[in-house]
């Protein structure tokens, strides 16, 4: 490739330091807190939003949008952009993970007769403990990857923006976040969105 784009191998060796950020910021926190973690108020939608296993596959769902950003967005300063986005968004929420820990209440997740879905379930279940909830880095880092992917045209974009709606609500239907949760991980995106922009526009890269 040219000097105007990031070959596969610089992408996924970019992937890989993030990997190993992502380790330190969220699954130490995660399963070795350093303090007591606190619950947050469950508003009404949380509590009318209804218990629903098939919707753990929209919620992990949230790989595929990482992944096809890594994929698709091969242009130097398209990427770099992204990394500066996925970079910033886990810098913000790993600061509230061990400053500010928070665990939801989450229910034991029954027997699905679906046996894929059951695998997800539990997998999630095994994986990902109910803490490090505020703000939600998985609606941070959807949100954060489907905004990278606008530059890929308005019909993708909106695509992608869709998706990310589906994996928010699947937060909430999954027994995974609080609403408060989903507020909080936009903030972080938009924040991060912002500070990005401005530096993009500052040293003449890509435009919003």
């Amino acid at each position: 490739m040219g000097p105007s784009h990031c070959s596969l191998g610089y992408r996924l060796m970019i992937l890989g330091l993030f990997a190993i950020a992502y380790w330190i910021l969220y699954v130490i926190p995660n399963f070795f807190p350093s303090q007591a973690a606190v619950e947050l108020p469950l508003l009404w939608i949380d509590q009318w939003v209804p218990f629903l296993p098939w919707t753990f596959l929209i919620y992990t769902s949230d790989y595929f949008v990482f992944a096809i950003a890594i994929l698709v967005l091969s242009h130097r300063e398209e990427f770099h952009s992204f990394a500066r986005l996925m970079f910033g968004i886990l810098l913000i929420c790993g600061a509230f993970f061990y400053g500010y820990p928070t665990i939801y209440p989450r229910p034991a997740y029954p027997e699905h007769s679906v046996w894929f879905v059951n695998s997800v379930m539990q997998f999630v279940a095994s994986a990902d403990t109910p803490r490090n909830c505020f703000p939600s880095m998985h609606v941070a880092l959807t949100a954060g990857a489907s905004w990278a992917l606008r530059v890929k045209g308005r019909s993708t974009f909106l695509l992608f923006i869709i998706w990310s709606l589906a994996v928010f609500a699947s937060t909430l239907s999954t027994k995974q976040h609080y609403f408060l949760d989903i507020v909080g991980g936009l903030l972080v995106t938009a924040t991060v969105v912002a500070l990005e922009t401005r530096f993009s526009a500052r040293w003449g890269r890509i435009s919003p």
